[in-house]
């Protein structure tokens, strides 16, 4: 027993009021008719205060409301125990159901769903229920509820998704639920086949210490189960046209003797090959498929194996451009002879992924139609005139890439460079000294990142002359010449980037494309310029797609069929959450016709690993504290507690009941007899009635 206001308590010391007038002495006289006492003798009489209570039930009814109506305005109310506190029957209990991936196997997900309905039929009939599935992500199917139709419905339409597991998304979520039941015992019920993967993430988060937290396993008893884990696919080139050779891992688990399946592939919805093959009961077998011809445009495919009880990892998608080309545009001088860019041009157009399309154009002639679905322009060693000025700066802001060669020409004094990304003042001619080579480089830039482990294969190129050149505002030194001067700048414009170029790219005046690094640094020159990135193959479920800037208002399927139109910035491109399995892909405007871009999505690999842990480890680096605001200590909970108990009411109307009492006995009977005296006036005989 407590008290919300305990001061009142002194108000008992009031009991002495009815003590006291019991207690108080009153002589009742009894008068009696006699003659004249004058022939009588005159005696002192000696008397006794006596004091004692003689209506014991009277003085029981008055203390007793007395008392009553003290406890009252004291507030009580109950702690300890919820029958105590007037709770005994209510709580709250949050079922946490897992409908990750691995919940699909075909033993687990009917024990998952019976265990949910056992739990909600053996609930209270004041109790409170809330449903929540859960996999990477958490989401609340029904709040806090005492209607056990509405958890019902809701496990009825559940089922398994294809995404992974985290338990600490799931205990969040009841965490918040639970902010709706905030001065009740609380149970939070994880149904889960209890996935290694998903204890990840538990250290650190905060429960509070009222909240109860138990798992239900339901585990399957035969975890045998083979997955497709990834594929591989290369673009391999005949006499006639450029085929796709795809490969598949298929990872056996938990088995007890090797499995022998078919295992097919699947372009554009035809069936593209099949295979069998034999898996070992624990490891791995890659699957190869015959090489098929590459279909116009992008390329959407998947491999699937026979199904066993864990069917959703049975299939595996993927997907690629099927020519996945980079036009450029080379902007070169009629001075400039074939030898002078010779070079340059083989770099670009050896190697596939991407397989680079050079259109030469002349100065004067280029426009924004010839820069239309281009990735870069190179402007070779000429001056720009106004127009075309403008078109590459418009082209560049859209997201384009543009690569600026400085030469002879833009060397000579007075000369404007292109897109005003530096100043030249004359050539540095190193010939006395037998050349110069790359002195500082940003190892850290992903224009020299393959060279950080070797970067003796740059530093051994010789330059006999080069611009002396000074940077522009906002331009971005990534490398150096031995005597410091700029050697590569990059410069950031709207969506695009500019790479001006000051090294000598032809063998007049310098041996650097007779070294083996000359081939791959162009390589990657033209695709950091242009910005274009290997698409991969697929992403895993749960990742962010970002799309290129080049898309404008982008319309996105999802493989589920619906359309979104994710918001886009000039700065930033848009982004697609990937919250499904299967092939998402982007159209431009509206959705018609070949997509513009696709990507792939599967589950984590991980998730196809049956394993189970301890249930313990679901609260290992759990903290439980009073973090939802004191809901059983401290003044708030106490209010709240006395509020909902309320006894306030009940004894103020014990004590009106035992005053009623009290009234109707002192009124009745011998009690209520007033004693009326009558006496002799001694002057005149008459008879005085006194009360």
């Amino acid at each position: 027993m407590n008290f919300l206001v305990p001061a009142f308590l002194a108000g008992l010391a009031a009991l002495a009021i009815p003590i006291a007038m019991h207690l108080r002495h009153r002589e009742k006289g009894q008068p009696v008719r006699f003659p004249s006492l004058m022939f009588l003798e005159q005696l002192a009489i000696r008397t006794s205060k006596r004091q004692r209570i003689t209506d014991w039930p009277l003085l029981a009814l008055r203390a007793l409301a007395l008392a009553l109506v003290v406890l009252a305005f004291s507030r009580p109310f109950a702690v300890g125990s919820a029958a105590q506190d007037g709770m005994a029957a209510e709580k709250a209990v949050v079922l946490l159901l897992d409908r990750s991936l691995s919940m699909g196997h075909a033993e687990v997900w009917p024990a998952a769903l019976d265990s949910a309905r056992r739990i909600v039929s053996e609930l209270g009939p004041e109790d409170r229920v809330a449903l929540v599935y859960f996999d990477d992500d958490a989401e609340i199917a029904q709040p806090l509820t005492s209607d056990r139709a509405a958890v019902e419905a809701a496990l009825a339409a559940a089922k398994p998704g294809t995404g992974g597991t985290r338990y600490v998304s799931a205990l969040r979520v009841a965490r918040s639920v639970l902010l709706d039941a905030p001065n009740i015992p609380a149970d939070v019920v994880v149904i889960t086949d209890l996935q290694r993967t998903g204890v990840a993430g538990l250290v650190g988060l905060e429960l509070p210490s009222r909240i109860t937290v138990r798992a239900v396993p339901v585990v399957a008893t035969n975890r045998a189960n083979v997955s497709v884990a990834g594929v591989d696919v290369r673009r391999v080139a005949d006499a006639e046209r450029t085929r796709l050779a795809v490969q598949a891992r298929a990872v056996a688990r938990d088995g007890t003797e090797p499995r022998t399946l078919r295992a097919r592939l699947e372009i554009d919805g035809r069936a593209s090959g099949e295979q069998e093959v034999t898996v070992p009961a624990e490891g791995e077998r890659m699957v190869s498929f015959d090489a098929v011809p590459l279909p116009a445009g992008r390329v959407r495919g998947r491999v699937v194996l026979d199904a066993d009880r864990l069917a959703a990892d049975d299939t595996f998608h993927f997907a690629l451009a099927g020519e996945d080309a980079l036009p450029v545009v080379l902007l070169a001088p009629d001075d400039a002879l074939r030898d002078e860019t010779l070079f340059t041009e083989r770099a670009l157009v050896i190697g596939r992924a991407p397989t680079v399309r050079v259109t030469r154009q002349r100065p004067g002639s280029l426009g924004a139609a010839a820069l239309e679905g281009a990735g870069l322009i190179v402007v070779w060693d000429t001056p720009l005139a106004s127009s075309e000025a403008s078109a590459v700066e418009a082209f560049v802001q859209a997201g384009g890439g543009a690569l600026v060669v400085v030469g002879r020409r833009l060397s000579a004094s007075g000369a404007s460079i292109p897109l005003s990304v530096a100043s030249v003042d004359g050539t540095a001619d190193r010939f006395a000294d037998r050349g110069g080579s790359f002195g500082e480089l940003r190892s850290e830039h992903p224009l020299f990142a393959a060279f950080r482990e070797t970067p003796s294969a740059l530093t051994g190129a010789r330059f006999l002359r080069y611009a002396r050149a000074t940077p522009g505002v906002g331009s971005d030194i990534l490398a150096r010449f031995d005597d410091g001067l700029p050697a590569m700048l990059e410069t950031r414009r709207g969506a695009g980037r500019i790479i001006t170029s000051f090294v000598p790219l032809d063998t007049r005046t310098g041996d650097f494309p007779l070294q083996p690094a000359f081939l791959p640094l162009m390589r990657r020159l033209v695709l950091h310029a242009s910005g274009h990135e290997a698409a991969p193959l697929w992403q895993e479920r749960g990742q962010s797609w970002a799309l290129s800037r080049t898309i404008r208002d982008a319309v996105i399927t999802t493989p589920s069929g619906d359309l979104v139109r994710p918001a886009a910035s000039d700065s930033v491109g848009a982004a697609v959450a990937l919250t499904e399995r299967g092939i998402y892909t982007a159209h431009s405007g509206v959705v018609s016709g070949d997509p513009v871009s696709t990507v792939a999505v599967n589950t984590p690999a991980s998730e196809s690993d049956l394993t189970a842990v301890d249930a313990r480890e679901l609260l290992v680096g759990v903290a439980m504290t009073d973090a939802d605001g004191a809901a059983v200590a401290g003044p708030a909970g106490e209010m709240e507690r006395e509020k909902r108990q309320g006894w306030w009411r009940w004894l103020l109307a014990a004590a009106a009941v035992l005053l009623i009492a009290e009234t109707v006995l002192a009124n009745r009977g011998w009690r209520g007899r007033a004693a009326r005296l009558t006496v002799a006036g001694p002057l005149t005989g008459s008879e005085t009635s006194a009360s």
